[in-house]
């Protein structure tokens, strides 16, 4: 019976132990989730990831602006991401993403204007009015992004990302 209690109350003790561990990583994956892209969803129109995009960058989300990137890498010419222009895979926007949000945190994100929408066959691409504050000075910066997507298979992805004063 004393060896019953004793395991139980260690399984106890092992379940509060882990519990808040557990709640942490569920609250994060849910964050995910709702902040930008779903790995599984599969954006079959553009404005779809216009606005997913939007989302996760607004929120200075690395990993859901990272989920638009396709299987081919993508052309990257973005003040603040601490590399000149070129081409990165999914785990370098990734990164260079979550570098710049730690530089910059984002204050606005929202796209103006789009171009093509109707026309798949075209060079589909939307223009964003950015605006970030650097966390060394403080100071508000403000851009324009231009967001161009390309079709691979049924879905929409980000072919390339450009920053214009």
């Amino acid at each position: 019976m004393m060896k019953q209690i004793r395991t139980g109350l260690i399984v106890i003790a092992v379940f509060i132990g882990i519990a808040p561990f557990a709640t942490e990583a569920w609250s994060q994956k849910k964050k995910v989730e709702r902040i930008g892209a779903s790995p599984e969803r599969v954006y079959t129109r553009p404005i779809s990831v216009f606005r997913g995009l939007a989302k996760a960058w607004e929120s200075g989300n690395a990993e859901a602006i990272s989920r638009f990137a396709g299987d081919s890498k993508i052309f990257l010419n973005v003040r603040g991401i601490g590399q000149r222009g070129g081409y990165f895979s999914r785990p370098q926007v990734r990164y260079l993403f979550q570098r710049m949000f730690k530089a910059a945190t984002p204050v606005k994100f929202k796209f103006v204007k789009y171009h093509n929408l109707d026309k798949p066959d075209r060079r589909v691409y939307g223009v964003a009015q950015r605006s970030y504050k650097k966390v060394r000075n403080n100071r508000l910066y403000q851009d324009k992004v231009y967001v161009t997507l390309r079709k691979e298979g049924e879905r929409w992805v980000v072919a390339e990302i450009k920053t214009t004063r």
